[in-house]
C-alpha cells in the first residue's frame, strides 16, 4: 500500500491541473444531474398545471434545460481534456522519474530478472499506474463531492430523505464494491501473476521458436501457452462478472432510492412542506446522482491489480520515501523538452552541412583507403589522429593538465546462484583480492581468457556492481562516498555486447552528446574506419539504422559503438573498451586501437587477443 500511496502523491506535481480536472468532472456530473432534475420538475409542473388549470411559465425552464444540456456536453469535453492532460503530464514525469531510478539499478539485480519481466515492469506496469489518477482518484473525489451536494439539498427538506439517499449511495459506491473486491482479490492477484507468466512464455516462445521447432517441442510449448492464456481469460472474465454484478446492484439501489424518497416525501407534500414537482425533482435527481458511482466499482476491483504493479515497479527501482522525487535538473530538462525538440532532423544538419559532411567523408575515406592499399597503417593512424586532435583540442589539453587515478584494493566479487529463495546461497567467484591501479595518463591492456571476470571488472569500475569485499577509489575517494553518476561521468565505455537504439547514425551520437557537431561525428567515424559507409549511404548521417541497428553488419555496429564511446570520451578521464575487436579482422582491429591509443591516454582495453599491446604502457594478465 505504501508504494501505491507514493505514486498517488505524485499528483502534487500537476496539482493545479489535477484539481481543475476534478472540478470539471464534478461540474459536468452536476450539470447532468441538474438536467435530469430540471426536466423532471418541468414535466411534473406541467402535469400539475394542466390538472389544476393554471398558467405556467414554460420559457425559463425550457431555456434552463437547453442550457444544462449544452453545458453538460461542453463540460464533458473539458473534463476529458484536463483530466487526460494532467494524466499525460504525470506519466511524462513518472517516466523520467523511473528512468532516473533505473539508471542506478545494479546489473546484478537486473540479471536476476528475465528481460520480459524487466520490460513489463518498466512499460506495462508503468502504464497501469495512470489509473491511479484518472480512474481511481478522480471518480472517488467526484463521488464524495456529489454525495455532499445531494445530502445537503435533501437535508434542507428532510433528514430522513438525506440519510436514506446517502446510506444507499455509500452502500452502492463503497460497501458493495469493496465487498466484491475482497471476494475477487484472489482473481485479481491471479490475473496479475498469470499476465506476467504469459508475458514470459510469449518472450521465450518467440525468441526460441526455431530451436523449439527443430527439437519438435514447439507444439508442446504452444499448448502450455494456450493453457496459460485460457487461465488468464478466465480470471479476467471473473473480474468482469463481479464488475457487472456491482453495476446491477448499483442500478437496483438507485431505483430503490427513487422509490423510498417518493414514499418519504408524500407526508411532506400532504403537509404543504413540499410541492409535487419538487418531490419528483428531488427523487429523480437523487437517483441520477448514482451516475457518479459507476466508475467506483471498476476502480475498486482494479485496485489490487494497480497496487501490485506499483509494488513491482517500486521493488525493482528501490523507491523509498527518501528518493521518491525527481532530480531538479531532470525536471527542468523535462519542462524544456515540452517546449522544444519536436523535430527529428537536427538543426545543424541543414543541406549545406550535409553536403560538407559528405565531402569530408569522401575525402577522409579516400585518404584512408589510399593509405591502407599501400599497407601504410601508420599513415592512416596519423591522419585519423590529426582529425581527432582537431575535434578535441580543448578536451585533450584539459585532460593532460590533471591526472586521475582509479584504484582497486583487495576487491572480491562473486555472483549469487540459485536465486534468493535458495538457502544457503551458492556463489560463483570471479574476482578474489584484486589489486589494480589505473592512471588517466597511461594506456592499459588487460588480458584474460573468457570467464575470468573481464566484463565484471568493467561493471565494478563503473559501479554497476558493488564488490563483495574490498574497496574502489577514485582519486583517493572511496566509491562508496560518491554517487554512481559521479563515477560514471569519468568513464567512456564500449561494452562487449552491442547496443544501438533505432534511429539515424547522427542520433546515435546525439544521445551521448546533444551539442555534437557534424565535423566531430565524422572525426569519430574516421577513427573507426566507417567513413566509407557514410559515403555509400543515400542520406549520409541521416540514414535510418532500423531497430537496434539491424541495417548494419556486426563489424559495422561494433565500430559504431566504438565511435560513440570516443565521442563520450571528450569529457571523461578513462576509455573502457571491453573486447573491442569482436567481429573485426586482425589488421583492422590493430589500426583502430592504435589510433585510439595515440589519440589520448587513460585507455583501458580488456581483451583476450594481442591487439593494442604495442602502444600499451602496462599489460595486466589476470
Amino acid at each position: 500500500m505504501s508504494a501505491y500511496l507514493r505514486f498517488a502523491l505524485l499528483i502534487r506535481k500537476e496539482l493545479y491541473g489535477a484539481i481543475f480536472g476534478i472540478f470539471m468532472s464534478f461540474i459536468a456530473t452536476f450539470a447532468s444531474v441538474a438536467l435530469m432534475g430540471t426536466a423532471t420538475w418541468f414535466l411534473s409542473a406541467m402535469a400539475v398545471a394542466g390538472f389544476y388549470d393554471y398558467a405556467l411559465n414554460i420559457f425559463i425552464p425550457s431555456a434552463l434545460i437547453r442550457l444544462l444540456a449544452l453545458a453538460r456536453t461542453l463540460l464533458r469535453y473539458g473534463e476529458r481534456y484536463y483530466t487526460h492532460d494532467a494524466t499525460f503530464k504525470l506519466l511524462a514525469y513518472l517516466r523520467v522519474f523511473l528512468f532516473e531510478r533505473a539508471v542506478d539499478l545494479k546489473i546484478e539485480e537486473a540479471m536476476r530478472l528475465k528481460s520480459s519481466d524487466l520490460q513489463r515492469r518498466l512499460q506495462a506496469d508503468l502504464e497501469r499506474l495512470e489509473m491511479i489518477y484518472v480512474r481511481q482518484f478522480v471518480p472517488f473525489v467526484c463521488a464524495v463531492l456529489m454525495g455532499m451536494v445531494v445530502g445537503g439539498v435533501l437535508l434542507s427538506f428532510s433528514f430522513l430523505m438525506a440519510f436514506t439517499a446517502l446510506a444507499l449511495m455509500v452502500l452502492a459506491g463503497v460497501i458493495v464494491p469493496l465487498f466484491l473486491t475482497r471476494i475477487a482479490e484472489r482473481y485479481s492477484t491471479e490475473q496479475s501473476t498469470l499476465a506476467i507468466e504469459l508475458n514470459d512464455q510469449v518472450s521465450d516462445l518467440i525468441g526460441g521458436f526455431f530451436d523449439l521447432m527443430l527439437l519438435g517441442k514447439h507444439l508442446e510449448r504452444a499448448r502450455l501457452f494456450l493453457e496459460k492464456a485460457q487461465a488468464l481469460a478466465k480470471a479476467r472474465a471473473t473480474i468482469i462478472f463481479y464488475d457487472q454484478l456491482s453495476q446491477v446492484v448499483l442500478l437496483s439501489l438507485s431505483e430503490l432510492t427513487l422509490l423510498l424518497l417518493l414514499i418519504q416525501s408524500v407526508p411532506l407534500v400532504v403537509l404543504n412542506q413540499m410541492s409535487p414537482p419538487q418531490m419528483m425533482m428531488l427523487a429523480v435527481s437523487a437517483m441520477a446522482s448514482f451516475e457518479v458511482l459507476v466508475p467506483l466499482s471498476a476502480a475498486c476491483l482494479n485496485l489490487p491489480y494497480v497496487m501490485h504493479s506499483a509494488q513491482r515497479v517500486s521493488d525493482l527501482l528501490h523507491i523509498t520515501e527518501q528518493n521518491a522525487d525527481i532530480d531538479p535538473k531532470s525536471e527542468q530538462l523535462l519542462r524544456r523538452e515540452e517546449l522544444n525538440s519536436r523535430t527529428f532532423v537536427p538543426t545543424d544538419m541543414a543541406a549545406t552541412d550535409e553536403q560538407s559532411a559528405a565531402a569530408y567523408a569522401a575525402g577522409a575515406a579516400s585518404k584512408l583507403s589510399g593509405s591502407t592499399k599501400k599497407g601504410d597503417t601508420q599513415a592512416a593512424a596519423k591522419s585519423a589522429s590529426e582529425a581527432a586532435a582537431r575535434a578535441t583540442a580543448g578536451g585533450a589539453s584539459a585532460h593532460s593538465a590533471a591526472v586521475s587515478v582509479v584504484r582497486l584494493e583487495q576487491v572480491s566479487f562473486a555472483y549469487d546462484l540459485g536465486g534468493e529463495t535458495q538457502k544457503p546461497v551458492q556463489q560463483l567467484s570471479v574476482l578474489e583480492n584484486c589489486n589494480l591501479s589505473f592512471s588517466s595518463d597511461q594506456n592499459y591492456v588487460l588480458k584474460a581468457p573468457s570467464g575470468r571476470g573481464k566484463s565484471t571488472l568493467v561493471w565494478l569500475l563503473t559501479r554497476l556492481l558493488e564488490p563483495k569485499s574490498g574497496e574502489l577509489f577514485y582519486n583517493d575517494q572511496p566509491y562508496s562516498s560518491l554517487s554512481p553518476r559521479e563515477i560514471r561521468a569519468h568513464f567512456a565505455v564500449s561494452m562487449q555486447d552491442i547496443t544501438l537504439f533505432s534511429g539515424s547514425i547522427y542520433s546515435v551520437f546525439k544521445q551521448v552528446r546533444p551539442d555534437i557537431t557534424t565535423e566531430e561525428v565524422m572525426d569519430a567515424l574516421n577513427m573507426v574506419e566507417l567513413t566509407d559507409l557514410i559515403v555509400a549511404l543515400p542520406q549520409g548521417l541521416n540514414e535510418w539504422l532500423g531497430s537496434t541497428g539491424l541495417a548494419l553488419s556486426g563489424g559495422q555496429a561494433r565500430r559504431l559503438c566504438l565511435a560513440r564511446a570516443l565521442v563520450a570520451a571528450k569529457n571523461s578521464d578513462f576509455v573502457l573498451l571491453d573486447e573491442p575487436g569482436e567481429g573485426l579482422d586482425e589488421a583492422q582491429e590493430v589500426r583502430i586501437l592504435e589510433r585510439i591509443q595515440n589519440w589520448r591516454k587513460g585507455v583501458i582495453i580488456i581483451t583476450h587477443k594481442q591487439a593494442g599491446l604495442a602502444l600499451a604502457d602496462k599489460v595486466i594478465n589476470f
